[in-house]
């Protein structure tokens, strides 16, 4: 999640009462690491404000690690089933969905999670470069693509957030965390040998070079739950 997209979402749920939002499951969560450090705006701006209201959010992800609450894959039944039984209000989802090679099979487990009036925080990228993780389809839908996903929800909120472009990405992060930040651009280890011959990979930096001045942009939805899907 970037940074104004991170405050998009906190500012729409900063304006919801709290039995709209708890107990709320972050889907495909990754580590306290990664929401403290490699991101720490996430903490920042949507979990630790959510933290002093008291509520319980719970953290899932389909590995495991130190900040996941649970542990499970949701094409699975039985951790479906766990899920539903814990009878969350909202979820949150991401950036997720273009990491998913089934996608349409995958957002058709979300909705069942939530109780008929429950919210839904979903974003994916709009414009932004490939990241596989480990996967990257490329999806990039509008808002108003995204949101039609989502059978038996409603639209209550939609944007294509506009979140800068890499080189101010990096300048962020800098400011951030300095040392972590510098940590990504020193080599570690010896090189590896390439073979002769070998096609040679394209480095994620190297990659990113276009877009140190193109900007980023993000779909985020808001989705409010109407009716019962199967």
């Amino acid at each position: 999640m970037l940074i104004r997209e991170a405050r998009w979402f906190a500012a729409r749920m900063k304006a919801l009462p709290n039995e709209a939002l708890f107990p709320v499951l972050n889907l495909g969560s990754q580590t306290a690491e990664f929401r403290q450090k490699e991101q720490p705006w996430l903490e920042r701006y949507v979990f630790e404000p959510l933290r002093t209201r008291r509520g319980q959010i719970v953290h899932s992800d389909l590995q495991s690690g130190d900040g996941i609450d649970l542990s499970g894959d949701l094409t699975d039944l039985a951790f479906r089933e766990r899920l539903r039984s814990m009878r969350f209000q909202s979820i949150i989802c991401s950036n997720l969905l273009e990491h998913v090679a089934n996608r349409e099979e995958f957002i058709q487990y979300i909705t069942p999670l939530l109780p008929v009036g429950g919210l839904l925080f979903v974003s994916v990228p709009n414009r932004f470069p490939y990241h596989p993780d480990p996967i990257d389809t490329l999806y990039r839908p509008t808002p108003t693509e995204l949101a039609a996903l989502f059978p038996g929800t409603e639209v209550l909120h939609e944007a294509i957030v506009r979140c800068g472009s890499y080189g101010q990405y990096l300048w962020s992060r800098f400011l951030w965390s300095p040392l972590r930040t510098l940590g990504k651009f020193v080599p570690h280890g010896k090189k590896t040998k390439v073979e002769s011959g070998a096609p040679r990979a394209v480095s994620p930096v190297r990659r990113l070079l276009p877009w140190l001045v193109r900007g980023f942009r993000v779909s985020c939805v808001v989705l409010r739950k109407t009716e019962e899907t199967l």
